[in-house]
C-alpha cells in the first residue's frame, strides 16, 4: 500500500508576518487586498519528485454583509483566494495552510500515478526539483502538458443564477458549474453587492440591491454577463437562460417559503445558460501551462539566469542581483522585479520584461550613489 507523501506545510503554525499598509510600499498591487494586512511565507518543498517553491499570501480584513473577516489571497500569480474567510486572522491562516497542503499532496499524488490534474493555480508553478536526487519520470513538459489538459477539462461550461433564502436579504448568487454538475468554488460570485472599496465595479450599477428585490429579474443575467465576460467566459452559441429544477427537498423548501416572497415576485429561483471559454481564456491557459517566455536583449553589463520556472536572477556586472518574475494572467500578463529572491519587496512591474531590464543599469548607479553618500556621510 503506497502512502501519500504529507506536506510540510501542515506543520506551519506561526510564520513570520511582514505588514503592508497604502504607504509603506509592501502592499501587493491591485484592489484585492483591502486596507492593509500581513505577507507570509509558505516553504517550499518536494513532493513525490514535485518541486513546489516558496509562495507568498496576504492576509487582511474585509467587511462582508457588515461584518468585518480575515481572508487569505495569493499575494503573487493569479492571486486567487485560498481557503475560507474567517472571524479572525488564526483561523483563516489554518484554514489556507490546510488549503495548500491539501492542494500540494493532491498535485503530487496525481504526478505519481502520471494522470492529469485541475489543481488551478498550482500546476504552472510545479518545477523539477535541482540536485542529484531529482531524477523524474516525466519531463516539465510532460507534465505542464498534462496539467494543461486536465484544466481544460475542468473548465465550467454551466452558469447558474441562483437565489437566496427570501427572508435573509434574498441576495442572488452567479456560480459556475463543470458538465458533471460539480461546483467549481473558485467561480461561485455574489451579483448583489459591491465589491470590497477599490475595486472595480460595473460603471452600470448592476451590484445594487434594487435589482433583485428578491426577484430574479433581468438585471441579475445582465449582472451575471458582466462578470463571465471579466472570467474569460460567454454564452455558448444559441444558450439562453432557462429553468432549472433542483433537488426534491430543495424544490419543497422554495414551496415552502413560497408564502412569504414579496408581492409580484418573479419565478424561477434557479436558471442556467450553457457557456464557453473565451479565445483569450484558452490563450491565457496556453501561456500558463507552456514554456517560459524568452527574455529580449539585455543592456550592456546586464546578465540573466533562470531560477524557475518563470523566474530568472538579474545582475549587473555581476556585483549587485535582482529577481525578475513572469506571471501569467488573462486580464494581461505581468512581469515583476523584485529586490530579493524570496519576493517580498516588488520594485516595479511592467507588461514587457523589457521595460525592466533597462532599468537595470540606472538602479544599479542609484545603489552605488547612496553607498557612496552614506561613506561620505
Amino acid at each position: 500500500m503506497t502512502t501519500q507523501a504529507r506536506s510540510i506545510v501542515r506543520e506551519t503554525v506561526e510564520p513570520e508576518y511582514t505588514r503592508y499598509t497604502p504607504t509603506n510600499g509592501k502592499k501587493p498591487n491591485g484592489a484585492d487586498f483591502g486596507v492593509d494586512g500581513w505577507l507570509f511565507a509558505l516553504p517550499g518543498e518536494t513532493l513525490a519528485g514535485v518541486r513546489f517553491p516558496r509562495a507568498m499570501y496576504a492576509v487582511f480584513q474585509v467587511s462582508e454583509h457588515g461584518a468585518l473577516i480575515w481572508r487569505v489571497r495569493e499575494a503573487e500569480g493569479e492571486r486567487k483566494r485560498v481557503g475560507s474567510d474567517s472571524t479572525k486572522r488564526k483561523g483563516a491562516l489554518a484554514l489556507a495552510v490546510n488549503a495548500v497542503a491539501q492542494q500540494r499532496e493532491k498535485a503530487a499524488a496525481l504526478a505519481t500515478r502520471g494522470q492529469g490534474t485541475h489543481a488551478s493555480g498550482t500546476a504552472w508553478r510545479l518545477a523539477p526539483e535541482d540536485g542529484e536526487g531529482s531524477q523524474v519520470s516525466a519531463t516539465m513538459t510532460e507534465r505542464l502538458e498534462r496539467m494543461r489538459a486536465g484544466r481544460l477539462a475542468a473548465l465550467p461550461s454551466v452558469a447558474e443564477i441562483r437565489m437566496a433564502y427570501p427572508l435573509a436579504g434574498a441576495g442572488a448568487t452567479l456560480r459556475l458549474m463543470t458538465a458533471e454538475d460539480g461546483t467549481t468554488e473558485r467561480h461561485m460570485i455574489p451579483l448583489t453587492e459591491r465589491g470590497a472599496a477599490g475595486r472595480e465595479n460595473d460603471p452600470a450599477g448592476i451590484y445594487l440591491d434594487a435589482i433583485t428585490d428578491g426577484a430574479n429579474t433581468e438585471g441579475l443575467k445582465t449582472a451575471a454577463g458582466w462578470h463571465l465576460m471579466r472570467r474569460g467566459f460567454d454564452y455558448a452559441p444559441g444558450a439562453a437562460w432557462a429553468l432549472y429544477t433542483g433537488s426534491a427537498n430543495s424544490e419543497a423548501q422554495w414551496k415552502e417559503w413560497a408564502p412569504m416572497l414579496p408581492e409580484g415576485h418573479r419565478w424561477p429561483h434557479t436558471v442556467r445558460v450553457a457557456i464557453t471559454a473565451t479565445a483569450e481564456h484558452l490563450a491565457y491557459i496556453d501561456r500558463a501551462y507552456g514554456p517560459a517566455p524568452e527574455l529580449p536583449d539585455l543592456p550592456a553589463g546586464v546578465s540573466a539566469h533562470p531560477s524557475g520556472p518563470r523566474s530568472w536572477q538579474i545582475s549587473y556586472a555581476n556585483r549587485r542581483f535582482w529577481h525578475l518574475v513572469y506571471w501569467p494572467r488573462m486580464s494581461g500578463d505581468v512581469w515583476t522585479l523584485y529586490a530579493d529572491p524570496a519576493r517580498t519587496k516588488s520594485l516595479a512591474r511592467a507588461a514587457n520584461a523589457g521595460e525592466l531590464l533597462a532599468t537595470i543599469p540606472a538602479r544599479d548607479a542609484e545603489v552605488q550613489a547612496r553607498a557612496a553618500a552614506r561613506k561620505g556621510y
